[in-house]
């Protein structure tokens, strides 16, 4: 057993970097959050999820984090899903038939030109378009974050086998409050009070003095 005050190897230590999120490393991938999809999900599911897909890209968008976004026969599926659009504003929908984004070149390229090794992934649905696009990013040596409760699949169930799958492939798997915590570390505190309230609600303010925060 090590002490306490043993120093970590290197190859630990890069493995405790995979779980620690930094924007500065970090992109946001938006997969197929399309009309028709959305619409056939579990009215719960379709709560859960839209809430916590926002609160990702608006954090995302606050810290200056790159967002891609894809979109999987829009002809058929649809667009990218009202709420979601607004939010996105102009990044650009890029169009893929394959079911991995990373099968489609020019998401491909987007990635690599964007240097950054962390992928946060959200999007639907987890069992299909979210667990090849996270294998593959595995695969050719990126860090995918999924963001467990911003990805979705019409059988909740199937979401909850992709999710383990996943993992034990090697992703790093966090619900949404601990992903955006992480990225907003450095943030200023409105911005990072502005996010939270879309999860908690009004939160009570910041204490001001000394006195406040140690009780």
């Amino acid at each position: 057993m090590k002490s306490l005050s043993s120093q970590p190897s290197s190859t630990e230590a890069a493995q405790v970097h995979r779980y620690i999120l930094k924007a500065e490393d970090t992109l946001l991938l938006a997969t197929d959050i399309q009309e028709w999809p959305f619409a056939v999900m579990e009215s719960a599911c379709r709560e859960t999820f839209l809430r916590n897909t926002r609160i990702i890209v608006k954090a995302s968008r606050a810290m200056h984090v790159p967002v891609m976004v894809s979109e999987r026969f829009p002809g058929r599926y649809g667009p990218t899903i009202g709420e979601m659009a607004e939010l996105l504003g102009d990044v650009p929908r890029i169009t893929k038939l394959s079911r991995s984004c990373w099968r489609e070149g020019q998401i491909r390229a987007g990635i690599k030109a964007m240097d950054r090794g962390t992928v946060l992934v959200i999007g639907m649905e987890a069992h299909l378009c979210v667990l090849q696009t996270v294998m593959d990013l595995l695969q050719t040596g990126y860090n995918p974050v999924v963001v467990a409760d911003a990805v979705c699949s019409r059988v909740p169930y199937h979401a909850e086998i992709a999710l383990n799958a996943m993992a034990q492939a090697g992703a790093v798997v966090y619900p949404a409050e601990t992903a955006v915590c992480m990225l907003l570390e450095r943030a200023d505190p409105g911005i990072f009070e502005d996010i939270m309230s879309l999860s908690y609600g009004d939160i009570p303010p910041l204490p001001l003095t000394p006195e406040a925060v140690n009780g």
